[in-house]
C-alpha cells in the first residue's frame, strides 16, 4: 500500500491578511516570492485550485496537471489542456486526486487556492505542510483570519526577503 502523497499549500497574504489586490494574488508577490512559487510548482505532481482562483489568476498554461474544484459547469481554463474540474466536495475530489497521482514517486499535491478552499482543506486536515508568505509593505483585498489559518500548525522555519517574511509551517499531529 503506497504512502498517501504529501499535500503542501502555498499563499502569499499581506500586511493586513488580504490574499489579492486588485483582483489578484500577483499584485502582492515579489521576486523573492515567485521564485518560491515556482520552486513550489517544480518539486509537485499536481495543482489543485478552486473556481474562482481559476477565475482570477494565469492559469493558461501549467507543466503538471491542474485540478480544478468548481460547481460551475463552464470550463474555466479552456486552453490548458492539463486542467481537469472536479464538481465535488473538497474531501471527495482529494481522493480523486490523490488516487490519481499516489503511484508517482514522491508525489506531491500543491494546493494554490484562494482563502475559503484552502481553510477548508486546513480544517479537514489534508494540508501537511503551508509555505505563508507575508508580504510587510502591502495590504489589499479577501482577507484571511492568519490565526485561523495557522492554528493547527508549527512554525519549522522563517527568513525574511524582498519586504516579506517566508514561513513554513506544519501540521501537528
Amino acid at each position: 500500500m503506497n504512502k498517501r502523497p504529501l499535500i503542501i499549500a502555498n499563499l502569499i497574504v499581506g500586511r493586513d491578511g488580504s490574499t489579492s489586490r486588485n483582483g489578484s494574488s500577483i499584485g502582492l508577490s515579489t521576486p523573492a516570492d515567485r521564485k518560491l512559487f515556482h520552486q513550489l510548482r517544480s518539486e509537485s505532481s499536481a495543482i489543485l485550485i478552486g473556481g474562482n482562483t481559476a477565475r482570477r489568476e494565469p492559469y493558461k498554461k501549467t507543466a503538471i496537471p491542474l485540478y480544478i474544484i468548481t460547481h460551475s459547469k463552464l470550463r474555466l481554463q479552456p486552453k490548458n489542456q492539463l486542467a481537469k474540474q472536479l464538481n465535488l466536495d473538497p474531501q471527495t475530489a482529494l481522493n480523486v486526486i490523490l488516487d490519481e497521482i499516489s503511484d508517482q514517486p514522491s508525489a506531491q499535491l500543491l494546493i494554490e487556492a484562494g482563502p475559503k478552499l484552502l481553510l477548508e482543506m486546513i480544517q479537514i486536515g489534508m494540508v501537511d505542510k503551508l509555505y505563508l508568505t507575508i508580504n510587510h509593505a502591502l495590504d489589499g483585498e479577501n482577507k484571511i483570519d492568519l490565526d485561523q489559518l495557522t492554528a493547527n500548525f508549527k512554525l519549522i522555519d522563517t527568513h525574511q526577503e524582498d519586504g516579506c517574511e517566508f514561513q513554513i509551517l506544519e501540521l501537528t499531529s
